[in-house]
């Protein structure tokens, strides 16, 4: 049995309400657990990244109250705001981890100045959406390797955390896009996807430069990364055409959803199979099993 993969705004609100209550346990109480020479290759890369979570997106929400107001979904702007709510906790949890082992925050970064500004280039949803869905798809490649990067059991319970979250996010902002676009012609919708592509790669190539330390400390070189990125970008695009892939109907006749994500490249190296990272943080989670067989029920009510 084949279902649809998107969901409606109200059914996203459901999910990003379920999640705050099956947040995976950091291990706050380890303390300081970078080495002087382990703090000094992540350092400059995690306040980038850092700071990149910590938008307000006011903007965002903005805009996503001008679609609501068009489109009559009132309830795509509380969707919004609890996608805003995660990225921030993803800044706090940083932040923590960051401060804990003597890492002070920026305020400031040009690659994170240069995405706020395309974010809000032309004032609409749809560009927005664009933009933070590059950083997105990028980030689900970038946490793998920082995992990787470092022995600090807190930090990759962190990215654990980021990586799960992550993949939610890319599916709602794609499902959110292909909406936006649903009713353009072709050769407007091809300029648009050509120039899309254009700006994931740029992107990609600052970040595989810009990181390059910690990529290559979890196991990726420049080239790597960038394969690693674009080969997550088209599986995205795929996704989004091949309804039905990502969910199953369980034993019990229940949607439940797969949360695996394809592994990018071939020779990603280093045990950084996506899918198995985001299985190990699912794992810990078991507890909330009969909550989401209920969300699930509402969702195929």
């Amino acid at each position: 049995m084949r279902v649809a993969t998107a969901r409606s705004s109200h059914e996203w609100v459901v999910y990003f309400r379920m999640n705050r209550s099956r947040l995976l346990s950091i291990p706050w109480s380890l303390g300081a657990e970078l080495g002087a020479a382990e703090r000094a290759a992540i350092t400059s890369s995690i306040q980038a990244f850092q700071l990149g979570e910590s938008s307000e997106g006011r903007n965002l929400m903005r805009y996503a109250r001008g679609w609501a107001a068009c489109s009559g979904d009132s309830d795509y702007v509380e969707a919004i705001a609890l996608l805003i709510a995660e990225e921030q906790r993803h800044a706090r949890d940083l932040g923590r981890f960051m401060e804990l082992n003597g890492i002070p925050r920026i305020r400031r970064r040009w690659t994170d100045s240069v995405f706020r500004r395309l974010r809000n280039f032309m004032g609409t949803l749809e560009i927005s959406i664009a933009v933070l869905v590059t950083a997105e798809i990028i980030a689900k490649v970038y946490y793998a390797a920082l995992r990787e990067a470092s022995e600090s059991k807190m930090l990759r319970r962190i990215c654990d955390q980021i990586l799960r979250d992550e993949a939610r996010h890319v599916q709602f902002q794609t499902e959110q896009l292909a909406r936006l676009r649903r009713e353009r012609a072709a050769p407007l919708l091809w300029a648009t996807l050509a120039l899309h592509r254009l700006l994931f790669l740029g992107a990609t190539l600052v970040v595989a430069w810009s990181h390059r330390s910690v990529l290559c400390r979890g196991g990726l070189g420049f080239g790597r990364f960038c394969r690693a990125c674009l080969g997550e970008f088209a599986a995205d695009r795929t996704r989004r055409r091949d309804e039905g892939t990502s969910r199953r109907i369980d034993r019990a006749g229940e949607i439940c959803d797969d949360l695996r994500v394809r592994q990018p490249a071939k020779d990603f190296g280093r045990d950084l199979d996506l899918r198995q990272t985001v299985a190990a943080a699912e794992d810990h989670v078991l507890e909330a099993h009969q909550s989401r067989i209920d969300v699930d029920r509402q969702i195929v009510r």
